[in-house]
């Protein structure tokens, strides 16, 4: 391939010639093209020659250390470029993190979430196995990141005693039976000295009676980070254990990247709304769920995008749904299932106050007085997003004001009028419960 460099006297200004030999049939190619699209081609043509040199000089060199080598039984290192990574010693490295990183996890609660030489896979043979560029980048990109982490995962602890799921309770009281399993899987932990474990659990019951909240409150009460994956939006199964790997925008799933890529080996998994999934052209969503549940298979499940095998098994997984008859039997029965009932009046102004008191520990004012009770009583037919907000635009409205103490005309116009209605009440209607 060659520029022509005799200037063409036909040619318009801004545009020369490009010639190049197409085959054996044909001498020679001229094309007229812009002079900068001529330059980026010079450029190419030249940068794909000082490769194509790069490449047979290492194939020299390696051919020649071949011959010079004084055993048979020696095989060179193949040629890698300057930025490449050499599997043969990034395994030798990976065994010698492990031992380290084994020694300094003796004393405190760790898992193995992975084999050692499991990272491997991301890096070896890679060009052989696709030639897409961004999967080869990629790939070393997450192969630095899990060589960084290790093969070990800590596992959170819950940062309250039994004391403190009772805080829980006195917050989320109609979720009872729920925090009572929470409670006694906690006990049993303490009592054998085992790790800490919920199995799955399955929240049903209508809508806005705080399934989401009360999953992220355990989360935190549990010490661990949590993820919310929505299935009514559409959400496929891909984004649990990963995209086929032969699809062009391939990615790795959310399970992995909470395992392997994250902090903890147990990190809570939010289902929401599973009820909704919906199949889609490229699978179910929910059929993943099937092993990432199962404790004997959850041990070693495989991200599919980046074919790396890993143990789920310390995942807690929480389920939401309104209607259990849309959830297969064979997914239901590996959830512990907890129908939620609507708070009654009482267990409504109760968790009122807890989101009272939390508002005003938040808000941190100097010499400011808590919420009086029966204010708190006016906005406990609100969910709780909708008291945190009256309570905080409250607090505002009242300081401007040069008060210390929020009043019944800082909440909004609907709550003063839904107060008149209920006034005198000790705990406000069925009717208003949210």
């Amino acid at each position: 391939m060659r520029q022509n460099t005799k200037k063409d006297e036909a040619a318009l200004p801004g545009y020369g010639d490009y010639s190049f030999k197409e085959d054996d049939t044909y001498r020679c190619v001229t094309l007229v093209l812009p002079n900068r699209l001529l330059q980026a081609l010079t450029e190419e043509r030249l940068a794909a020659e000082a490769l194509k040199a790069q490449e047979e000089q290492n194939l020299r060199q390696s051919k020649a250390a071949d011959e010079s080598s004084p055993s048979a039984f020696f095989k060179p290192r193949s040629a890698l470029g300057a930025n490449e990574l050499d599997p043969d010693r990034e395994s030798k490295d990976l065994e010698q993190a492990a031992v380290e990183s084994t020694r300094s996890a003796e004393t405190g609660e760790f898992v193995v979430v992975h084999e050692v030489l499991e990272p491997l896979k991301l890096i070896k043979d890679l060009k052989s196995r696709t030639p897409d560029r961004e999967i080869h980048k990629r790939n070393e990109l997450l192969y630095k990141q899990i060589k960084a982490r290790g093969h070990l995962r800590a596992l959170a602890q819950p940062v309250v005693d039994l004391q403190g799921f009772e805080h829980l309770r006195k917050a989320f009281p109609h979720f009872s039976p729920v925090l009572d399993l929470v409670r006694d899987q906690y006990a049993f932990a303490e009592l054998t000295g085992k790790a800490f474990h919920i199995p799955p659990i399955l929240l049903a019951g209508d809508p806005g009676i705080g399934k989401t909240r009360f999953s992220q409150e355990l989360a935190q009460a549990l010490g661990t980070v949590m993820r919310r994956l929505p299935f009514d939006n559409g959400q496929s199964g891909v984004s649990l254990l990963g995209s086929d790997k032969n699809w062009a925008n391939t990615t790795y799933g959310s399970v992995f990247e909470l395992v392997v890529l994250g902090e903890y080996a147990n990190p809570v998994i939010l289902l929401d709304e599973i009820d909704k999934a919906s199949k889609r052209p490229e699978g179910d969503p929910l059929a993943s769920l099937h092993s990432l549940l199962e404790p004997v298979t959850s041990h070693r499940v495989r991200d599919i995008s980046v074919d790396f095998e890993f143990n789920a098994s310390r995942v807690i997984w929480i389920a939401t749904a309104n209607e259990l008859e849309r959830i297969p039997q064979s997914l239901r029965s590996r959830f512990q299932e907890f129908w939620i009932e609507q708070p009654s009046g009482a267990q409504a102004l109760q968790m009122a106050e807890v989101v009272a008191q939390e508002v005003h520990q938040e808000m941190n004012l100097p010499g400011f007085q808590p919420p009086a009770l029966p204010l708190v009583r006016y906005i406990a037919h609100l969910s709780a997003r909708e008291q945190i907000q009256a309570l905080k635009r409250a607090y505002a409205a009242a300081r401007v004001d040069g008060r210390h103490q929020i009043a019944l005309a800082d909440l909004p116009e609907q709550v003063r009028r839904d107060a008149s209605e209920f006034a005198g009440e000790d705990v406000p209607p069925a009717g208003l419960l949210h």
